[in-house]
């Protein structure tokens, strides 16, 4: 199962080389996203004192916070957090988040807020961010994705020559580090 890991991982990396040779991509142009969810008001399962004279229920307060930025490292953009209240109430009377922020009730699966920030954020944010290094107008942008359930399918993220392209599977943890190698870095 290792090996066929690592052979798949090979492959993927001999693909991306040839994607990145063929549309000449630079660092400025290849966008790779995380998400990982954050949990508060989780109560630990064991304590120094007395734990087993508590029960503790576990609590479900969480949010889920997407980060990106280019393969240089030059433009880490605005992080995207996924909550379920509509306005919290630690959010109550603030005019300005340093985050783009959106609701989703289940807070897991959220393809359709993935797809609106994709059109509506990254595009732009990314658009700007090339034209500012000096790269064409029109330049293409890369985005690379894990396998992520919350990430619609690859041909609906296409706008504007910016495009996605998946990790095949079971070799993101093997590859995510090797993009920057792939780039020359």
């Amino acid at each position: 199962i290792r090996s066929a890991g690592h052979e798949a991982a090979k492959k993927y990396i001999d693909k991306f080389a040839r994607v990145i040779a063929v549309e000449n991509l630079t660092q400025e142009q290849v966008y790779n996203p995380d998400e990982t969810t954050l949990f508060w008001h989780y109560c630990p399962r064991k304590t120094l004192t007395a734990a087993d004279e508590m029960e503790i229920k576990d609590a479900n307060d969480r949010i889920t916070v997407l980060g990106y930025a280019d393969v240089a490292g030059m433009h880490k953009c605005k992080l995207a957090v996924v909550g379920k209240s509509f306005l919290p109430h630690c959010l109550q009377g603030v005019n300005f988040l340093p985050v783009r922020y959106a609701t989703k009730k289940a807070c897991m699966g959220h393809q359709d807020i993935f797809s609106d920030w994709f059109h509506k954020h990254f595009v732009p944010a990314a658009r700007a961010h090339c034209w500012q290094v000096g790269l064409d107008d029109n330049c293409k942008i890369l985005l690379l994705l894990d396998n992520c359930s919350a990430y619609p399918p690859a041909d609906i993220l296409i706008k504007n020559n910016v495009y996605a392209m998946y990790f095949s599977l079971n070799v993101t943890s093997l590859i995510q580090h090797v993009t920057r190698v792939s780039l020359g870095k």
